[in-house]
């Protein structure tokens, strides 16, 4: 009898989660599904091979975290709202109306409706929350590398969709795409590379995106992750840097990023699952983060297209001097 009543204590206490969190994980898992069902019914995973079905699911890593972000905008409104700069009018408004937005761009990135005005939109929401509060607040106190790391966590944010707008952008605005897909390239490359030095730097700390949390002892390899995330980040940084197999680079860094997540972040997920901040928030964060190269994976040029393209422009010249 004490047995099944330890046991019920037990299964009463693993989902004791506060309703903030089940709300956030909710939405957030309501987007993913919906995002898998698109691309079957699409017959998107069909067509798909090798690492390019990976990239199909860019969209939906980067879009369900957004939902539950946005979710956070109305369930926590007073703290969100305490982060809207002071000389910024109606925080409460603002708070609810960027986590409308997120709710709804989540949902338009994983079924393709105004899926590239939303990316536009999400690009540039990112960029001001880094030139509005995450730079400045970085500037106040120069030496903290974690207000760097968050700098450059919003500006990579940012690139992911940008990196998307381009892809959906029209044929006839060639020269255009090729500036946004350049731009979102930096604004991914700089933050691996920073990234990949905190992590050798720090290998006893959360691999992936490198925060304040030390890894967990109990998860299996410890600190093997962190430097194994880094030593990948340094070689897909410089490619994407240099531009040379961007999308290999971008291909190979998100799926090193989707791995961490797995081994490093869920655990931690179920373990703090009644937490905003400790758990579902750094998994969230990170899963993100991976959403966001793979979108940049997406946009950048197959190297047969990129090969073909430049003989086409070396016979174009040819032609011109032969004339």
């Amino acid at each position: 009898m004490s047995g099944s009543l330890a046991n019920s204590w037990a299964v009463m206490a693993f989902f004791a989660v506060p309703s903030t969190v089940i709300w956030s994980y909710s939405v957030g898992g309501v987007v993913l599904a919906i995002g898998l069902a698109a691309i079957f019914l699409r017959g998107h995973w069909q067509k798909a091979r090798g690492l390019d079905k990976l990239i199909l699911l860019g969209p939906l890593f980067y879009a369900a975290p957004i939902a539950a972000f946005g979710t956070e905008h109305f369930t926590l409104t007073a703290a969100i709202a305490s982060i809207v700069p002071k000389w910024i009018p109606w925080h409460l408004f603002w708070a609810y109306f960027v986590g409308a937005c997120f709710i709804a761009a989540a949902l338009s990135l994983v079924t393709g409706i105004q899926a590239r005005l939303s990316a536009s939109l999400l690009a540039l929401t990112f960029f001001l929350f880094v030139v509005l509060m995450d730079a400045p607040a970085w500037a106040r106190h120069p030496r903290n590398q974690i207000g760097l790391t968050l700098t450059l966590r919003e500006l990579s944010f940012s690139g992911g969709p940008l990196a998307l707008a381009a892809s959906l952008t029209e044929e006839w605005r060639e020269r255009g795409k090729h500036i946004l897909a350049l731009i979102a390239r930096y604004f991914v490359a700089i933050p691996v590379l920073f990234y990949s030095f905190e992590q050798f730097l720090r290998g006893d700390h959360v691999p992936g995106v490198p925060l304040e949390p030390l890894t967990p002892a109990w998860i299996p390899g410890h600190a093997v992750w962190t430097y194994l995330a880094a030593a990948v980040y340094a070689v897909a940084g410089i490619l994407l840097l240099v531009g040379k197999k961007t999308r290999a680079a971008a291909t190979w860094l998100g799926l090193t990023v989707l791995f961490v997540v797995l081994v490093v972040y869920v655990p931690i997920g179920v373990v703090e699952r009644a937490s905003l901040d400790k758990g579902l928030n750094y998994l969230a964060d990170t899963l993100m983060f991976c959403g966001t190269v793979l979108l940049l994976a997406g946009a950048m040029p197959r190297e047969a297209s990129r090969r073909e393209s430049s003989a086409d422009q070396w016979s174009h010249e040819t032609r011109k001097v032969v004339g």
